[in-house]
């Protein structure tokens, strides 16, 4: 919290905390000897909750400080939210034989996405797989199971995506195939292969990278999870990532290279930058919603967002960043979720 500064009289404090309170503003205040203590719990509330304070001082009795109704009803909605985060919380054990896993039991999606997540990476060897050639009528045959496995949870078959460039005429080196430009991005999804805008989520191309993802897949899952439910969590996570993956792929070549797009991208950061976006702006929307991002946390992810798409770290898929991000951000404004 943040002292903003001092009142004189204690019905002129609470007349402005009360007022605050209806602007989304978390305030609270303390008598002292030299008057009354205005405190700011969300230090990215102080600068707005400053400015309010100057135009109080001028006018304490002003008729839009009269906000009892209104201060009666936003109390009376906290005391219910209250008491239902206290039966979520009740409904968590905090000790003895067996808490690790009725803790999990309130995360089933959370956790299956992990493993999932664990299992597909480590299965896949990273994306490092042993590639055919396919001008050989046989080649599927001989490819490995890890081959397999990736070619199916990709976005796109390599071999369709390739295959198509060979069609047109174009000159397509088989040995590096895997990594070429200027295939049909979409040719996997027009085969009716739908699932393939959520698998890439998936898989992932390195240790640090799958750490990375799962720790805020963790993080920021189990407490969306853990509120509103694994139904609605379902649907937070396929609207982030299915919009970061189209935004990823569909990208045009005439931006810069960092964020043109690709059908190549791997990882769940589209969902993980959806989960941001939703935290993020939905206490901004309702002001008594329980779960914040923390301002350092928020510099956090903006700033990763940001460095991503320059020079010094490539190979990223931004665009995934970037739609997964507009999804969560979307669905905080649209579809609020019910509290279980």
């Amino acid at each position: 919290m943040r002292k903003i500064g001092t009142l004189s009289q204690p019905r002129d404090a609470r007349r402005f905390c009360d007022y605050l309170l209806t602007r989304q503003i978390d305030a609270t205040w303390e008598q002292e000897s030299d008057g009354c203590d205005v405190w700011i719990r969300d230090e990215s509330d102080v600068e707005a909750a400053r400015t309010e304070l100057g135009t109080f001082r001028q006018d304490p009795g002003a008729p839009r400080y009269d906000v009892g109704d209104q201060v009666k009803k936003i109390r009376s909605e906290q005391a219910k939210q209250q008491q239902r985060m206290q039966k979520n919380i009740r409904s968590v054990p905090t000790g003895g034989p067996g808490m690790g896993r009725m803790r999990q039991a309130n995360i089933p999606l959370t956790i299956g996405i992990i493993a999932i997540s664990v299992l597909a990476s480590f299965g896949t060897n990273f994306g490092n797989v042993d590639w055919a050639d396919p001008r050989n009528a046989d080649f599927r045959e001989n490819l490995s199971l890890e081959t397999k496995t990736y070619l199916a949870m990709s976005f796109v078959d390599r071999y369709d995506y390739a295959t198509l460039q060979s069609e047109r005429g174009e000159v397509v080196d088989w040995t590096v195939f895997a990594t070429a430009d200027g295939g049909d991005s979409l040719s996997s999804l027009k085969k009716g292969q739908v699932w393939r805008l959520i698998t890439p989520m998936f898989l992932h191309g390195s240790v640090i990278h799958l750490l990375f993802n799962m720790l805020w897949i963790y993080t920021l899952g189990s407490s969306l999870e853990r509120l509103h439910g694994s139904l609605f969590f379902a649907g937070l996570v396929l609207v982030s990532q299915i919009a970061g993956m189209l935004v990823q792929v569909l990208l045009p070549d005439w931006l810069p290279p960092s964020l043109q797009g690709s059908p190549f991208a791997i990882g769940a950061s589209g969902a993980v930058f959806g989960l941001f976006g939703y935290i993020w702006i939905r206490p901004k929307v309702e002001a008594l919603y329980p779960i914040r991002m923390p301002p350092q946390n928020v510099m956090l992810m903006l700033g990763w967002l940001v460095i991503c798409m320059t020079p010094l770290i490539g190979n990223v898929a931004n665009g995934a960043h970037l739609g997964g991000l507009l999804g969560g951000v979307a669905a905080a404004y649209l579809w609020p979720g019910r509290v279980t």
